[in-house]
């Protein structure tokens, strides 16, 4: 047999076997459609990501988000115009702010931080007629005005409790754009179905939390997330750009909100860039770098990096005590060099993972040790099966993704240990452990994709556990204020004697937030498994199935 005989021969084996690995994609209208015809697409998504951030907005009392009383002063002296802070406005550990009373007096609030047994009962009504202005402290008076002016903005027209919880879902929906642009630009890969699940599967509960306070790390985390998928989209169809429009402005805009949202926000993009670079040929970087469409996205994003960098020249000549620590904590670790601190972080790397997953309020509240286990058994999983990936080359993308995690923040940490002290908590690494878990999703695509019965019944389990983990995690916040947790249960009280509810009953709101993670976890299963379900409930059975 001829040696040009052989050639073909192991073309065409290799051509076979590539045919194995090609997704099949749903071209009709279900929750995650074709990439081609994938009309409402994004509105679906947005929906999905809004109103779970809303359930957890509503069903968190005000002030139980990590220093949300600090955001929401800044937030309400922002959109009053009161934007830098001036000499004279400055004493003690804060920046002093004219804004209405009922937001000055928002730390009284605060009552049931860090006591797990004590309900949020404790804290005062708001009163919806204190609105004369009075003076606000707060320790984020040097972080970027973006953010606190578009969350800021239901304080001009309401009062009261209502306002607050208005202006905290302005920013549910400021995060939930960036998270449903994310999904739909993953959507757009060539091979979407396993980057999709790990970005599925990396919305953890703590996620989903982080989502629904008063703070910038909110809309943080959502744009790395959505700059990087964007990118990755941008990348993969790099032979045909101008079909990636969508995905190019989605980069631009969540490269100028994140250069104006924390000073910190631009290394996160800085890795995030670099690792979708890495996750592809150089061919395609070079195709992407000078595409003239790509360019006029890089001038937009560049006028608000440039904008983020001239906020920071001003923060930095504000006045010494206006809380320019990460949010207002100035605690020196006397005696700790630099190398200590970074060493320290290293060795903490793996105590961070439960609050990825969850670990709610003013990092007093841990969801229970299942779900964190269940999560912890995903991310493991996923990183086993990631380095199976070929060609082997593009693992060191994702080594780098997963050093970033564990090496970005120890630096970071190390840096300012001298002057603020520790003050790293696992919400500042969100933004990198998405994008690690997407890019093993992306990794993972050379393995294929198989529907077979068998891994049918292992996606139900999967999707069935992580609805369910979701919902617990949820009810056990929810349980943590209604009735407090103590060494004793306390689950029958929640039905018999809550000492606290929140609008609409806990009740309620639990209900709701399972039924629209049930009917987002049916559509998922349909995307990705065509013409399969998820569970047969009649009340289910109106969701069409997406046509072949």
């Amino acid at each position: 047999m001829s040696v040009k005989t052989l050639l073909n021969q192991k073309t065409i084996r290799r051509s076979m076997s590539e045919s194995n690995y090609q997704e099949t994609i749903p071209q009709g209208e279900g929750w995650l459609a074709s990439p081609v015809r994938s009309n409402g697409l994004f509105l679906r998504l947005f929906l999905v990501f809004a109103v779970l951030g809303t359930l957890w907005a509503i069903a968190t009392p005000l002030m139980a988000y990590p220093d949300e009383p600090s955001h929401t002063i800044r937030a309400a002296a922002v959109v009053r115009g009161q934007i830098a802070a001036e000499p004279g406005q400055s004493f003690g550990n804060g920046v002093h702010f004219q804004i209405p009373s009922y937001i000055a007096n928002l730390d009284a609030q605060t009552c049931f931080t860090f006591s797990r047994n004590r309900t949020a009962d404790c804290a005062p009504s708001i009163p919806a007629g204190d609105n004369f202005d009075v003076i606000g402290v707060t320790s984020a008076g040097s972080y970027n005005p973006m953010y606190y002016w578009v969350v800021g903005l239901p304080s001009l027209i309401m009062t009261g409790a209502p306002a607050i919880y208005a202006m905290r879902i302005v920013s549910v929906l400021f995060s939930a754009v960036f998270y449903g642009a994310a999904f739909m630009a993953l959507s757009k890969l060539r091979k979407p179905k396993w980057p999709l699940v790990t970005a599925s599967m990396a919305v953890t509960p703590m996620v989903l939390f982080l989502s629904s306070g008063i703070n910038p790390n909110s809309i943080e985390i959502a744009a790395t997330m959505a700059a990087f998928c964007a990118l990755l989209a941008v990348l993969d169809r790099a032979h045909s750009i101008r079909s990636t429009l969508p995905a190019i402005a989605t980069v631009a805009a969540a490269t100028m909100v994140l250069a104006n949202t924390r000073s910190v926000s631009l290394v996160w993009l800085l890795c995030a860039v670099v690792i979708a670079f890495l996750l592809f040929k150089w061919d395609a970087v070079k195709r992407v770098l000078g595409n003239r469409l790509v360019l006029i996205g890089v001038g937009l994003a560049a006028i608000g990096v440039v904008l983020g960098l001239l906020w920071m020249v001003v923060s930095m000549n504000a006045p010494a005590s206006s809380g320019t620590a990460p949010e207002g904590i100035i605690n020196p670790a006397p005696g700790v060099a630099p190398y200590q601190a970074f060493v320290t972080m290293l060795d903490r790397t793996f105590d961070f993972i439960p609050q990825y997953i969850g670990v709610v309020g003013w990092l007093d509240t841990p969801v229970p040790q299942g779900v964190i286990a269940f999560w912890s058994m995903l991310f493991v999983a996923t990183l086993l099966m990631a380095l199976l990936a070929r060609p082997r080359k593009i693992l060191f993308a994702l080594v780098l993704a997963l050093l970033a995690v564990a090496v970005v923040p120890a630096f970071l940490q190390a840096s300012l240990v001298t002057t603020v002290g520790f003050f790293w908590q696992g919400r500042y690494s969100m933004p990198l452990v998405l994008v690690a878990f997407v890019s093993a999703g992306v990794t993972l695509r050379s393995l294929g994709f198989s529907t077979r019965r068998r891994n049918q019944s292992i996606a139900r389990i999967l999707i069935l556990t992580a609805l369910f983990s979701h919902v617990i995690a949820f009810l056990y916040v929810l349980r943590r204020y209604v009735v407090g947790i103590t060494d004793i249960s306390t689950w029958q009280t929640m039905i018999s004697h809550p000492s606290w509810q929140p609008p609409l009953g806990w009740l309620v709101l639990t209900l709701i937030y399972g039924v629209v993670l049930l009917l987002a976890g049916q559509r998922f299963y349909f995307y990705l498994f065509p013409g399969k379900k998820l569970i047969n409930i009649p009340a289910l059975a109106a969701i069409r199935r997406p046509k072949l």
